[in-house]
């Protein structure tokens, strides 16, 4: 950025250096003097002469001009050449540590903050009690962070807004938000010299409007007088009906230091009358800008180096004694606000927020923006606002719109189409949500055409999508609500319903949910349950093995319209009768678990198979070392011809199992199947 202090504020950096040597140049005496009048792009152009004189024939004093430049080019806000300066600098020893600082800052200015956290720890060691080493250390570790967990708001570049100038400070002319007046040295501005700080065009202030489409009209110059002047124009602030206007203007007269003032003008119709100054101050020298005005019309926020502050440019309010009175009595912020660096560019919201850009704070680099509230007790602790509003360059002049998140920021990061300060809008873009995914076989990784997904909302919300021939649903932006709980259920004729669950509850940025689903087919054959053991000749369903049927719970539940045969099955030793009776207590143990946990008794169905059914092995099991192939019949041919007892227990355990399979897929609650209950028999102690 060129031209973030077009408002000449005085920075209170005291830069002491020897007295001139006797033979030094007339350039680089005429470039000293203009470098304490502020006339920096002058004086880097007289020092860069100056040095091709001296470098060789007094190496300190080429060394201190190599410093010199890169203060003109700090305060010019061009850090990539501050940064190779200030190296230069400390690299030939320059005798001031506060080189070490500013070489940390500028890099940090251009991003490279592991270098900076170097040179700031080394500006501590060198200069412990100086606040500055701390600062610059916890600003790297907080830009870090902040870059890893950026915040809500988006931003945006209008090129309707900007130019190749710098435009920026940005104010609202109505309270619809549609007009927009903002600072600019585009080509256009008023008057005809060149700013010696900068080597830009002075300032004017600029306007423009918004359309009903949203579309920004090309600006222009807001007024050619009595507003807008040869000098610079800028930072204005408006109050909220759009009538009155507070600006600061700041005059450059050769070889005079002035300070800047601010101006008062009203609106007569679409014109602005004449401006009249607000006096803050009584000394001449003292510079103060930036106004701020409060809703209530009040209170009189602005910047000002004047004395009793915390350091550098500090925020100062002013306030009205009656609605028609002067603003009177200005007092500083205080600490909490103000810091030893500079707080500039304050705008206050409706509910008495405080915005301002600080260096002081700890921040990404250059001006970051902050907020504070004012509590009974005072201002609370300043928040950095975060990316991706601010980063490593200057970010600065937010404005918002009436009741919105939403508004204009100054930032001085590389944009196209732009070389110095361009002007950003930002918002919290409203929650969207939308939710999409595709339904597949489980077994063959098909996808399955038709299917039926249901979304049942935590606010009573419904929604209903089918798959497509690509498997595939979607549920749009409309579904999906902010805060709030989804049940999704999908379903398919002749495959098991699968339930999931999501959620927007919490969740602060829009966001595209994707959620594939895989069906299992409902198989013919039965489906083993996980192993459930008994004691010795009984059927009650230890403890130990329930937890076995909580994923067939779970299957009932979420496919509420199947019928199922609960079954049981014994090994091959024993009488049948004695088997039978076995397996169908056993069976109906399960059954009676289940109905116990809400399941539908009409629902179950339980049945002892004995020792009638041996297991085919599907796929090869290894069961107590011993493998058993898939293709495998589990009949008392087989196990008697293994070759050990051992192996045949294994076998005979495989036998003993449970297992469900699907009777029928259309039960209706309110139907009743009937089913016999089998006759007990007391085994006694078998």
């Amino acid at each position: 950025m060129n031209k973030l202090f077009f408002l000449a504020i005085a920075s209170l950096f005291m830069v002491f250096y020897p007295e001139p040597a006797d033979a030094q140049t007339r350039r680089l005496e005429r470039a000293d003097q203009a470098f304490e009048l502020r006339q920096y792009s002058e004086a880097v152009d007289l020092y860069s002469r100056a040095y091709r004189r001296v470098r060789r024939n007094d190496r300190r004093e080429g060394v201190r001009i190599l410093y010199q430049q890169a203060l003109c080019y700090k305060y010019m806000k061009d850090y990539r050449r501050a940064e190779a300066f200030f190296r230069r600098a400390v690299r030939g020893n320059y005798p001031d540590p506060i080189a070490v600082f500013y070489l940390a800052d500028a890099m940090m200015k251009n991003g490279k903050y592991e270098d900076a956290l170097e040179q700031f720890e080394i500006y501590k060691e060198k200069v412990p009690d100086d606040w500055r080493g701390d600062w610059g250390i916890n600003s790297v570790k907080l830009a870090v962070e902040l870059n890893e967990n950026p915040g809500l708001y988006e931003v945006d570049f209008d090129r309707a807004l900007n130019s190749r100038q710098d435009d920026f400070a940005p104010a609202l002319g109505d309270q619809r938000g549609s007009i927009l007046i903002f600072t600019s040295n585009r080509d256009g501005a008023v008057g005809s010299k060149t700013d010696p700080w900068t080597g830009e065009n002075f300032t004017s202030l600029f306007i423009s409007y918004q359309d009903r489409r949203g579309d920004w009209s090309s600006p222009s110059v807001l007024d050619e007088g009595p507003v807008n002047t040869e000098f610079n124009e800028g930072a204005p602030s408006i109050n909220s009906g759009g009538t009155v206007m507070y600006f600061t203007r700041c005059q450059s007269i050769p070889d005079i230091e002035m300070g800047c003032r601010i101006f008062r003008t009203e609106r007569i119709g679409t014109d602005w009358g004449e401006p009249s100054e607000v006096n803050l101050v009584s000394d001449s020298t003292i510079s103060v800008g930036h106004p701020a005005i409060s809703p209530d019309e009040m209170r009189l926020y602005f910047v000002s180096d004047m004395p009793g502050g915390e350091g550098g440019k500090d925020i100062w309010v002013a306030e009205k004694e009656t609605a028609g009175g002067d603003f009177v009595n200005p007092r500083n912020l205080g600490p909490e606000i103000n810091t030893p660096g500079d707080e500039m560019f304050p705008f206050v919201r409706e509910d008495g927020t405080l915005y301002f850009s600080s260096t002081g704070h700890p921040g990404l680099g250059g001006l970051d923006i902050f907020y504070s509230t004012l509590e009974p007790d005072g201002w609370t602790t300043p928040v950095n606002m975060g990316v991706p509003v601010n980063s490593e360059a200057d970010d600065f002049g937010i404005v918002f719109r009436s009741d919105s998140e939403s508004g204009f920021f100054t930032t001085s990061r590389t944009l196209r189409g732009t070389r110095g300060d361009a002007i950003l809008s930002f918002e919290i873009p409203p929650l969207e949500f939308t939710m999409k995914g595709t339904v597949l076989d489980d077994s063959t990784k098909q996808v399955i055409a038709g299917a039926q997904i249901q979304l049942i909302g935590s606010d009573g919300s419904f929604a209903q999508a089918e798959t497509s021939e690509s498997g595939e649903y979607l549920f749009g932006k409309t579904r999906i609500r902010e805060n709030t709980s989804y049940e999704i259920l999908v379903s398919k004729e002749k495959y098991f319903n699968v339930r999931s669950q999501e959620s927007t509850i919490g969740i602060e940025r829009s966001r595209d949910f994707v959620n594939d689903f895989y069906l299992q087919p409902i198989p013919d054959e039965p489906i083993e349950l996980p192993e459930i053991l008994y004691e010795f000749a009984r059927w009650e369903l230890l403890p130990q093995y329930q937890d076995s049927l909580n994923g067939l719970i779970t299957t009932l539940e979420d496919n509420p319209e199947i019928v199922i045969e609960l079954a049981s099955h014994t090994d091959s030793r024993g009488t049948d009768a004695v088997n039978d009776t076995l397996s169908q207590r056993r069976a109906q143990s399960v059954v009676d678990y289940l109905i116990g946990k809400g399941i539908n008794p009409a629902r179950l169905v339980a049945v002892g198979y004995g020792k009638k059914v041996p297991r085919t092995i599907d796929k090869t099991i290894v069961r107590d070392g011993f493998t058993f192939e898939a293709g495998v019949v589990l009949n008392e041919e087989y196990i008697n011809n293994l070759p050990n007892e051992q192996h045949r227990d294994a076998a005979h355990q495989l036998n003993r199992r449970t297992e469900f399979r699907v009777l029928s897929e259309d039960f209706d609650p309110g139907e009743e199947l009937q089913q016999e209950r089998p006759v007990q028999i007391d085994l006694g102690n078998q």
